[in-house]
């Protein structure tokens, strides 16, 4: 259930604070039940390091590299894997928790996703009204700020007046996003400038656009950092 004054992107976003925490507590049981049985075996180290590494990504990402919680992280002492698991899994629990209760610091981040999570819910209530062309117009204009951005991060030269197919053919031609995102892109720009009433085209579109907010925008969180 989506946290009550969450956006669609920080519900997202603590949905993968919940993976990494489950995979946490997997580990911590598996390091208790060797550790504790008097077995001379240990964990995997390199899936520690990959699930600490996600974590601290993740933390990064989301409150910034010099939040609080990224401090605590990389500035705590290793012990042994399981009271270490049991520390790591305490700092993102807490940070989950401030998440969940609002303390976004990451606060380009919550602006720019709160503006796309209200232009969005506006176009699909354009939709239901049988609004096409206006759905269109919403989803063009977000479509192209997302580019926009996504052009920032990348240093991806632009300008003002360019259309989101235009930054489309930037980022191809710099070769700034996988071949099959930007085609991706390129695809969802063709269908925005439609001129048609074809409502279910767009629905379907509309969908393929919120998947890949979730995927580059909530769970990389790679378009406004």
């Amino acid at each position: 259930m989506k946290p009550a004054g969450t956006t669609r992107a920080t519900e997202a976003v603590l949905q993968r604070f919940d993976e990494l925490i489950l995979q946490g507590e997997k580990l911590k049981e598996e390091c208790r039940r060797l550790y504790f049985s008097g077995s001379k075996r240990s964990i995997d180290p390199e899936g520690f390091e990959a699930w600490r590494t996600h974590c601290l990504s993740l933390l990064t990402s989301t409150f910034g590299s010099s939040g609080v919680h990224v401090d605590s992280f990389v500035n705590r002492k290793f012990f042994d894997y399981y009271n270490s698991t049991q520390i790591y899994l305490g700092i993102l629990k807490g940070a989950r928790e401030d998440l969940r209760r609002g303390y976004f610091f990451h606060k380009d981040l919550m602006l720019s996703a709160s503006i796309f999570d209200s232009l969005i819910e506006r176009s699909r209530r354009q939709l239901k009204r049988g609004r096409v062309r206006e759905a269109r117009g919403v989803l063009q204009v977000v479509l192209a700020e997302i580019l926009a951005k996504i052009c920032d991060n990348k240093n991806v030269p632009y300008r003002a007046e360019d259309s989101a197919e235009a930054l489309v053919g930037r980022l191809a031609e710099a070769e700034a996003l996988p071949a099959e995102v930007a085609e991706q892109l390129g695809q969802l720009f063709v269908v925005f400038s439609d001129v048609s009433d074809d409502r279910r085209g767009l629905e379907e579109s509309l969908a393929r656009l919120l998947a890949f907010l979730d995927d580059y925008l909530a769970s990389r969180i790679m378009i406004l950092n």
